[in-house]
């Protein structure tokens, strides 16, 4: 095990976002690659104004990983056919797949600093999220290629053909077949004459249409998963995995251990004047391949 303390800084309400692949790239010094799921074993948060954040990553559920690893797929794809079509080869070792949390979620992120908060590089650093490019015209007359980056968590952005970024969770489902409306009986009808043949008594109907009813649907709504519930805004549809709350008296809290799919998080600050607040998380340097 091998862990690395990451200390960012901010200040205000609102929304923040750490890529924690990012950030262990920028400390560490080598490519920490996005696709992964990474563990903070916790940290803590000072305010000493007094304010609450609220942490929130992607549901760490089969759904998720199954739309992340199905785009990883198609982006290797998309690069090696693109090399051989056109008779190149490319040896960049820091080519890496790399998605956004959410649509809210922009290019930049909370990156690492040192104890006297000052930014551990002098000059721009790279880290650039990946772009698809479809082969399917973009609309009739062979106009330019549509272009667009990758979300986890929500809806689509754009319209088609014109997307600007895709959400890997909807679009897993979108290739999916729609469930059936009525799944088939396990049992047959109870009222088949032949099946009563023998029946000298009213139990057997009884059974038979308590086997035949119980069990025989999924305990999860199978046309929406966590991560992906339209009805709800897409903030929403993230995982709460720690809160910390601070007041002027306890300016000092700890923040609970949690993994993140992708190394993603949301830092959602609220609290009547939140000031100059720290954050410092103790990470996993090595992340889970899915």
């Amino acid at each position: 095990m091998a862990v690395s303390r990451l200390r960012f800084k901010s200040s205000g309400t609102g929304t923040q976002y750490i890529d924690l692949a990012r950030a262990l790239s920028l400390q560490e010094r080598r490519l920490h690659r996005q696709k992964a799921i990474y563990t903070v074993y916790g940290g803590y948060y000072v305010d000493s104004n007094g304010s609450r954040v609220d942490l929130n990553v992607a549901p760490l559920n089969w759904v998720s990983k199954l739309a992340v690893n199905r785009a990883f797929k198609m982006w290797k794809k998309m690069t090696a056919k693109t090399l051989k079509d056109a008779g190149a080869t490319s040896k960049s070792r820091y080519r890496d797949f790399k998605v956004h949390l959410n649509q809210a979620m922009g290019v930049g992120s909370l990156l690492p600093l040192d104890s006297g908060g000052n930014n551990l590089y002098n000059n721009s650093v790279e880290w650039d999220y990946t772009t698809m490019t479809t082969a399917d015209p973009d609309g009739p007359g062979g106009t330019p290629a549509d272009q667009f980056d990758l979300h986890i968590i929500g809806p689509n952005a754009g319209s088609d053909p014109n997307w600007s970024r895709v959400g890997l969770i909807q679009s897993w489902f979108d290739s999916r077949p729609a469930p059936e409306d009525t799944q088939p009986n396990d049992i047959p009808n109870v009222n088949d004459p032949l099946m009563n043949l023998f029946d000298t008594g009213d139990v057997m109907d009884e059974r038979l249409v308590i086997i035949n009813s119980e069990g025989d649907a999924p305990p999860y709504d199978e046309d929406t998963t966590f991560g992906n519930a339209a009805s709800y805004a897409e903030d929403h549809n993230l995982q709460r995995v720690s809160t910390a709350f601070t007041t002027s008296s306890n300016p000092v809290v700890p923040i609970h251990g949690f993994q993140a799919l992708c190394g993603l998080i949301q830092l959602e600050f609220s609290g009547d004047n939140p000031g100059d607040y720290e954050i410092v998380l103790d990470v996993e340097t090595k992340g889970e391949s899915f």
